[in-house]
């Protein structure tokens, strides 16, 4: 039984390493493209506070013509 646990363990470090990794790269390549969408104008955005007082963000993002 203490097999399986340690199996069972070892594939969970393992899956969480690949999950970070592959987050840690959707995050950079996301925040990239927001970059540049900003920068062309198609990506706006404009904060607001809701009835609760709470700090809210609204975006837009509109279609990209050359």
């Amino acid at each position: 039984m203490n097999d399986l646990y340690l199996v069972s363990l070892i594939w969970v470090v393992i899956g969480a390493i690949v999950i970070y990794f592959i987050d840690k790269r959707a995050y950079k390549e996301g925040m990239t493209d927001a970059i540049i969408m900003h920068n062309r104008g198609q990506l706006t955005y404009k904060s607001y506070y809701d009835d609760d007082g709470e700090e809210m963000v609204e975006i837009k993002v509109e279609k990209y013509e050359k």
